[in-house]
């Protein structure tokens, strides 16, 4: 089709500028943009580079700049440090409280080697503090306090200024990064908490809003350089009580402006330098607060729908896949991301995480408990990571030997999650199987050989957390989850 290729045109204009960056936090922020892309090739099996056990009732956002990744573990409402571990090994390197036990430690951008850490207390007047990634170590506070939300983060602009709402949820505020102090404010009225982040088009030196007036979705343009506020949009609802906006508005590679009303539908803008047009608006069903949208690599829109994931023509809005459902019912908040080789990822916000291909079929998928507002966060050299309940897992592009699918081609295990037995089935393979069961730090705790089908392996004896099951000595791993 004839969007394909002048969207791969652009998007080679667009990549090429954000890959020199080494922030790997898409879905958040690092990506001016906030479309969710990475240019860089993704994990298409969940292979386990590392797990980190650490502490925490959900997942929360993660960043990344070069070997640093950043996160809050949320222990309680007045103990959650954020925390910096080793992207490629997982070590823990430093963790901090900014509060003193008086609140949660909030990272809410990563660039040039500092994590902007908010004292989140919920006063609407927090203290918004730098600190150096190595060690953790203070190095300014702001004198612009922040109200943003516990889901949100600000974003960078091309020259590295911050940005993030301030000033009890009623103001933009723009941000020195070299000593933190504010160059401008202008006052903003997010729709809702979740919705009230601003992307950056860096080419034109704007950055958008979504906000409200009178319980209405407008669209606000911003001059980077002044503060100042040049022109609005009312973004009509389809849906008759659709439900209020709490999920942040992205751009596209060609600057097309893609807002998303939840309950509601997905609205594409562009901005003709004076004004906006709306280019078509598609109806979305179902509640997905503090969601994230993405763009792929062609340019097509991915984002939720009646607890689907929905694959959208950038040019006239219209439908092109849906995925099977993601959500099990309860707090959906898909978080999504795409990478370079057409990999589309999905937490659901509940207790997985997908990965599905440009058509929206499933790759892989991962039992993560509670990811709540973590999304997966790809970095430049392709490891993807994501935060739930009790840990942080890390996955790598680096593709396994296929000896496994080779000799032993119908292989069943159940169930997974395991509390006490893992069954194991194996059709048409009439010798003995050797098996040996590996715990995340690469040690044996079980070996044996499976001479009967179904064979039952006893895990009663084990801790709880991530296995993984080799047999006959294949370098392929299948991974097992003991409750």
């Amino acid at each position: 089709m004839k969007y394909h290729l002048v969207l791969s045109l652009l998007l080679i204009v667009f990549t090429s500028s954000i890959h020199a960056q080494s922030n790997g936090w898409n879905n958040g922020g690092g990506n001016a943009y906030r479309n969710g892309f990475v240019n860089t090739i993704g994990p298409t099996t969940d292979s386990v580079l590392w797990q980190a056990n650490a502490s925490g009732i959900f997942g929360t956002p993660l960043f990344i700049e070069g070997n640093y990744l950043v996160t809050m573990r949320f222990i309680s409402m007045t103990n959650a440090p954020v925390e910096c571990y080793d992207l490629n090994s997982g070590n823990l390197l430093w963790s901090v409280d900014v509060t003193n036990q008086s609140g949660r430690s909030l990272p809410v951008g990563l660039r040039d080697e500092r994590v902007y850490v908010v004292r989140y207390t919920e006063s609407l007047n927090d203290s918004l503090y730098a600190l150096n990634v190595f060690d953790g170590s203070y190095m300014w506070t702001s004198n612009a306090t922040v109200s943003n939300y516990i889901t949100e983060t600000g974003v960078f602009d091309s020259s590295g200024y911050f940005y993030i709402l301030g000033n009890n949820f009623d103001k933009t505020v723009k941000i020195n990064p070299s000593n933190g102090q504010m160059i401008w404010q202008t006052n903003t009225v997010p729709m809702a908490s979740g919705s009230g982040e601003m992307a950056i088009h860096n080419s034109s030196t704007k950055g958008y809003t979504l906000e409200q007036l009178g319980g209405l979705s407008y669209l606000w343009a911003i001059d980077l350089l002044t503060g100042q506020k040049l022109y609005s949009l009312h973004i009509p609802q389809l849906v008759p009580g659709g439900n209020v906006c709490q999920s942040a508005l992205m751009i596209g590679f060609d600057g097309t402006i893609y807002v998303h009303l939840t309950e509601d539908n997905i609205a594409s803008v562009t901005d003709n330098g004076s004004g906006f047009n709306i280019n078509w608006q598609t109806v979305i069903l179902g509640n997905s607060s503090f969601s994230l949208m993405c763009v792929g690599a062609d340019g097509s829109i991915y984002a939720p729908t009646d607890g689907r994931i929905i694959r959208l023509n950038p040019v006239n809005g219209a439908v092109v896949n849906l995925s099977a459902p993601i959500t099990q019912g309860g707090f959906f908040s898909p978080r999504l991301t795409a990478t370079s080789n057409n990999v589309i990822y999905a937490t659901n916000g509940e207790n997985y995480v997908y990965a599905f291909n440009q058509n929206l079929n499933l790759l892989w998928s991962d039992y993560i408990p509670n990811t709540n507002t973590s999304g997966v966060c790809v970095s430049p050299n392709g490891l993807a990571a994501v935060c739930g309940q009790g840990f942080i897992r890390v996955y790598t592009p680096t593709q396994t030997s296929n000896l496994l699918e080779n000799t032993l081609p119908n292989i069943s295990y159940y169930p997974n999650p395991a509390k006490s037995f893992l069954n194991i089935s194996v059709d048409g393979w009439s010798e003995d199987i050797n098996y040996s069961l590996i715990d995340i730090s690469g040690r044996q705790v079980s070996s044996g050989t499976i001479s009967n089908s179904p064979y039952q392996i006893d895990l009663t004896m084990l801790s709880k957390g991530l296995y993984f099951l080799e047999l006959n000595g294949s370098e392929k791993s299948m991974k097992i989850i003991k409750e």
